[in-house]
């Protein structure tokens, strides 16, 4: 006899005829259910595919992804150390962190204030240079005039000890014929003496051209210095230097250094013509310990042993330029940030401008001096005072990564961005950059490996020829693996000018840019390479 428990046949009879009668459901129908979901029939079976098989999925996409990570990095370690070569970094390989140094420097222009002594800029305009024509209609004289610099440097050296510059640098090359002929020249020589003989004077830097020297009648290799009727004395003087004031362009022509020296043949042999912002920045830095550790301090050791060494040899690259002072050609009513308030010149020039940089026009000065008038030398206390001219006729401008800028203007951010790197912009430390590339890698495999099974539904979503919704288009298009590792490159582009915005206080750049965009272009090839 049957158990209690167990069902009559009867049941048992039942339950087969229904099961027999019951409707089966087609493939196609069961595609189109599953596809009415937002899948279709491959993914409606992925559903039930047995949790070995799933595991067994995610093992292989992880060491697929281990794979595409050490691929990607290596990449992007290669490129970092390729960019580490300055030919390297100055051509296309460089652009993405050329950019992400140039959108540094715009977004703390003219807000970085620091306790870098200030910059008075004399400037011989257009307005200044056509109220010093002798009559109206003359030429345009080409070179500033010679008795004008003359009473402008008289005016700086008559002020009270107290209220001297710490360096005047004078960005004007006075060995070019003088636009006011002799007289102009004796007029420069007589400033030029009384300033040598000065003891409250401060340091003069003067910018001088070199040409080659066979353009100048010597038949010599290299460069050379033309003579001046102002040799004698400035040999003489203890407080009067010749200098270099050219830069160094990349393949853009944008100014992003400045040349430390140059090797130049003079009648005592061959010498090392040093740059006016390295000359001025030794004068302008208060601190010795920090002017003793200066890393562009290297270039005034070297420059004699390697003018010795190799003569004619020219530097193809130099030191580079702290920008945070902008002068466009539209600066009429620019207001520059003050002064912090931690500057060591307030002791000393407690009534002085405070902004970090002021431009004045030539012929104010001039006209007060010419009226007889007594004029304040307030401005010039502790400054550094640059001379030079935004006219038209000097043609003075260069591209920046700031926008078209003076020269003079260029010579007062080399100066005073070496003071707020503390000596010159380093670099930071390899090690750090290799590990700011690896996290980015890994954030890129980590990603894909996050979104890997939703792609791949997505993909086939995408070959389904059911209707889509809208919001599943969106999802093809956000996890399209170029859309996804172009975000990680771009975000860390702007991580990358993030930390140059605080590490530039410190003097510190590196390159984070190009090394990611290499990698995120190696993990998208790899990704559609393996499907």
């Amino acid at each position: 006899m049957p158990d209690d428990d167990s069902p009559p046949k009867a049941t048992h009879r039942a339950a087969r005829a229904r099961a027999k009668h019951k409707p089966r459901q087609s493939k196609a129908s069961h595609a189109a259910s599953a596809a009415h979901d937002g899948l279709d029939h491959d993914e409606a079976h992925e559903e039930h595919r047995p949790q070995r098989k799933t595991r067994r999925f995610s093992l292989v996409a992880q060491s697929r992804e281990r794979r595409r990570a050490i691929i990607s990095f290596s990449v992007g370690l290669l490129v970092l150390l390729l960019v580490q070569i300055p030919s390297v970094e100055q051509s296309f390989l460089g652009g993405p962190d050329r950019q992400m140094m140039e959108a540094a420097f715009k977004m703390r222009a003219d807000v970085t204030a620091g306790t870098a002594e200030p910059v008075l800029f004399f400037d011989f305009d257009d307005h200044t240079i056509g109220k010093l024509a002798p009559t109206p209609f003359a030429p345009v004289a080409v070179t500033t005039p010679r008795a004008s610099l003359a009473d402008l440097l008289d005016f700086i050296r008559t002020g009270p000890p107290q209220q001297m510059p710490r360096v005047v640098v004078m960005d004007v090359d006075i060995a070019q014929a003088a636009s006011d002929g002799d007289v102009g020249i004796a007029r420069m020589q007589a400033a030029l003496t009384a300033w040598s003989q000065s003891p409250s004077a401060p340091p003069l830097i003067i910018a001088r051209e070199s040409y080659p020297a066979a353009d100048l009648g010597v038949n010599a290799p290299g460069l050379a210095l033309p003579n001046t009727p102002y040799d004698p004395v400035v040999e003489k003087a203890p407080n009067i230097y010749w200098s270099t004031v050219k830069v160094l362009g990349d393949q853009n022509a944008e100014i992003r250094e400045f040349l430390p020296y140059e090797c130049v043949l003079t009648p005592s042999g061959v010498q090392p013509l040093f740059s006016a912002a390295l000359l001025a920045y030794g004068f302008a830095e208060r601190d010795p310990a920090v002017l003793a550790k200066a890393s562009a301090r290297h270039w005034m050791q070297d420059g004699a042993a390697q003018c010795q060494k190799a003569p004619t040899a020219q530097l193809a690259h130099g030191e580079r330029i702290d920008y945070h002072i902008s002068l466009d050609l539209g600066f009429s009513g620019r207001v520059w940030p003050a002064l912090s308030k931690a500057w060591a010149g307030f002791k000393q020039c407690p009534g002085t401008d405070t902004a970090i940089f002021r431009r004045l026009s030539v012929i104010d000065i001039l006209d007060a001096i010419h009226a007889g008038g007594d004029v304040s030398r307030e401005l010039l206390c502790q400054h550094i005072v640059l001379i030079g001219g935004t006219n038209g006729a000097a043609g003075d401008f260069v591209q920046t990564p700031l926008n078209e800028m003076n020269g003079s203007v260029v010579l007062g951010n080399a100066i005073r961005g070496l003071e707020l790197t503390h000596g010159g912009m380093r670099a930071i430390p390899l090690g750090f950059q290799v590990l700011l590339l690896a996290v980015v890698s890994l954030l890129m495999s980590g990603v894909a490996l996050a979104t890997d099974r939703a792609r791949h539904r997505f993909q086939r979503l995408k070959r389904s020829p059911h209707k889509r919704r809208i919001a599943h288009t969106f999802g093809i298009i956000s996890l399209n693996p170029i859309i996804l590792n172009g975000v990680i490159a771009v975000s860390a582009h702007l991580v990358g000018v993030a930390i140059l915005l605080v590490s530039l206080n410190f003097g510190l750049w590196g390159f984070l840019s190009a090394p990611v965009f290499a990698a995120a272009i190696t993990e998208t090839l790899q990704e559609f390479f393996d499907d």
